[in-house]
This record gives C-alpha cells, sequence and structure tokens, in this order.
C-alpha cells in the first residue's frame, strides 16, 4: 500500500489522479494514518462495509436519544393514569 504525505496533497492534489492503487493519508510527522484512499474503480466492492460503518456511527451519534423516553412515553403515561 502506498503512503500519501497530508502535506504532499496540500501542495499537490492532483496527486490522486496518478493513483491506481489503495493509499494510506499519513501525517508524516506524527506517523498517524489519517485515512484510506480507494480509488473508485473499487467502490462497488467496499459498498456494504461503508454501509455498516455509517449505521454504526449513526448509533453512536443517537445512542443518548435511545437510552432516555420520549416524548411520546411520558404523554402515554401520563394518559394511562388517568383512567
Amino acid at each position: 500500500m502506498t503512503q500519501v504525505g497530508i502535506s504532499d496533497i496540500s501542495k499537490n492534489p492532483s496527486i490522486f489522479d496518478k493513483l491506481d492503487d489503495l493509499a494510506e493519508v499519513v501525517n508524516k510527522k506524527t506517523s498517524d494514518v489519517k485515512g484510506v484512499f480507494i480509488p473508485s474503480a473499487y467502490l462497488g466492492l467496499f459498498e456494504k462495509v461503508f454501509k455498516e460503518i455509517e449505521y454504526k456511527k449513526f448509533l453512536k451519534r443517537n445512542s443518548s436519544l435511545m437510552d432516555r423516553p420520549s416524548e411520546d412515553d411520558t404523554l402515554l403515561d401520563g394518559l394511562d393514569s388517568a383512567y
């Protein structure tokens, strides 16, 4: 897998036009991998993976909404006790 530096991308964005292989986007100062470049020719192979990642991120962002009762639940509780 090829490594491409963040500073290389900012200096020469057309670097992606030349890539036909997977590449790691790396901060070369800290050696942290920031992402992975996947050529569009391979997107079909990763569709299910991308959807799964998006779903897990959705669940994580909205987990606090799942833990507390909704306004509808509290409204119905009040109606049940009235009858």
